[in-house]
């Protein structure tokens, strides 16, 4: 294989994986920089969510005792089966 040859097909080769890289970003398989920050605001939103969920659920039990009873059955119990 003469240089010339050598030096077309080494070319073409890089062509194509720049045509490859190309088709890859264009179906989405490659998050553009405005998706990460994207990515990152929603994951911050949803955490945001389930903070708010789980303190919801924790000042409804606090008011309604129900915490302070569950905790007074489960010392009961342990200590009823450990004598």
């Amino acid at each position: 294989m003469s240089e010339r040859s050598t030096t077309h097909a080494t070319g073409l080769h890089a062509q194509a994986r720049r045509t490859h890289r190309l088709d890859t970003v264009q179906a989405g398989a490659v998050n553009a920089p405005d998706e990460a920050g994207q990515t990152t605001a929603e994951y911050a939103l949803l955490t945001g969510a389930i903070a708010l969920l789980v303190a919801a659920v924790t000042a409804w039990a606090t008011s309604t005792g129900k915490i302070g009873r569950l905790l007074d059955a489960v010392f009961n119990y342990l200590t009823k089966a450990i004598s």
